[in-house]
């Protein structure tokens, strides 16, 4: 991978040109609604995942024109890390020298798991298995150099390849990826995001169906030998049900969130773990259409998800998608809308995924029109 470095300040952003003549460009002002004061790093393409080691050691991944991409962010400067081929779909760290970005050798037909590491210096590509048919991997979570999991679907194409997917989860002992034993739902299924709090615990989600229509929620869980499904609720009422991001805090309080369809729209989902049973818990869906994609946890309970609204008319000519942002009040115990950036665009801002250092240092990574890429970040008092 070759490193290009650009001039970014988080409070003044510069207009560079990388070295193959690719344009940074910040729009002057947001859209009508965001938050104020937001300026916006932006390469083409999009971002699906985000990782936060420190608070200059933030990495986000996504996918290029040509190839896959990461971000470094050092406290003042990004770096553009660009690969020839696949794409990633997740980032995950335990230290700044032991990063995974994951995703799949191509977004349509066919596709096989990727797998990079960073070793602090450099980005290797490592040797994942193929399950039968092929496939690929959505998000991934590191707890060590030695413990870390990806998760996915076994599919005869990417994630642009409306088909028939089974789960997929693979495990990082230190040395190899192996595949593990997961059982498949009835009616099939994938997983699109996981997150580990040890080598004994481990929260994979996503839904059953094909990856053309969901139809309800899943949930797996690791117990330090086994995958086993949880029982895991649905939007009460709703046609469909799926889970797109989970966060656990500690053996007993994670959270996932996701969307649900009523009628022909999607409704936001959240629900979290006690220790015993995972629980719905209602959440805001602006302009009665608004779906989740993310969540991450600055602390015990301060909970953060991140998604999108109207993705269900915005690209056939209905309102525009704008980014979502909701914040779990443990004091009140109810998620709440706080204001988020949304720069110019066509039709559509999205929001992917967040990470957090701590309760005032926060990204969240997503595109503008699935054209350039979208990063916001929180300061303890606004998104900007």
């Amino acid at each position: 991978m070759k490193a290009r470095g650009w001039s970014l300040s988080a409070c003044a952003l510069s207009i560079c040109v990388a070295a193959a003549s690719l344009a940074l460009t910040v729009p002057q002002a947001a859209a009508a609604g965001a938050a104020s004061g937001a300026q916006y790093p932006t390469v083409p393409d999009r971002l699906y995942g985000v990782a936060a080691v420190s608070a200059d050691d933030v990495w986000a991944v996504g996918l290029y024109p040509t190839g896959s991409l990461a971000l470094n962010w050092n406290g003042s400067t990004w770096a553009e890390y660009e690969t020839a081929n696949g794409y990633y779909n997740g980032v995950a760290a335990s230290s700044a020298a032991d990063v995974w970005a994951v995703g799949g050798t191509n977004w349509g037909s066919p596709s096989a798991p990727l797998a990079e590491h960073w070793n602090g210096s450099s980005w290797t590509d490592v040797a994942t298995p193929d399950p039968p048919g092929g496939g690929y991997f959505n998000s991934v979570a590191a707890t060590s150099p030695s413990n870390a999991w990806a998760v996915g679907a076994v599919a005869p194409g990417g994630p642009g390849v409306p088909a028939a997917t089974t789960p997929l989860i693979e495990h990082w002992n230190g040395k190899t990826w192996t595949i593990q034993h997961v059982q498949d739902p009835p009616h099939g299924g994938l997983l699109n995001s996981v997150a580990a709090t040890s080598a004994s615990d481990a929260w994979a989600v996503g839904w059953t169906g094909p990856n053309s229509g969901a139809s309800g929620t899943l949930i797996e869980h690791w117990n330090g030998k086994t995958w086993t499904r949880v029982p895991s609720p649905n939007l009460p009422g709703s046609g469909k049900s799926f889970l797109k991001g989970v966060t656990a805090i500690s053996a007993g309080n994670a959270w996932a969130v996701g969307a649900a369809v009523v009628g022909n729209v999607e409704h936001t989902l959240t629900m979290d773990w006690n220790g015993e049973k995972w629980t719905y818990a209602p959440s805001p869906t602006p302009g009665g259409d608004s779906s989740l994609q993310g969540v991450t946890f600055s602390w015990t309970n301060n909970i953060w998800a991140f998604g999108y609204t109207n993705p269900s008319r915005c690209s056939s000519g209905g309102p525009p998608c704008q980014t979502l942002i909701e914040h779990w009040n443990s004091i009140h115990q109810r998620w709440s809308v706080i204001p988020s950036p949304n720069p110019p665009a066509g039709y559509l801002n999205q929001l992917e995924a967040g990470a957090a250092v701590s309760r005032t240092d926060i990204w969240a990574v997503g595109t503008t029109d699935y054209a350039s890429t979208l990063v916001v970040h929180w300061n303890g008092t606004s998104w900007s």
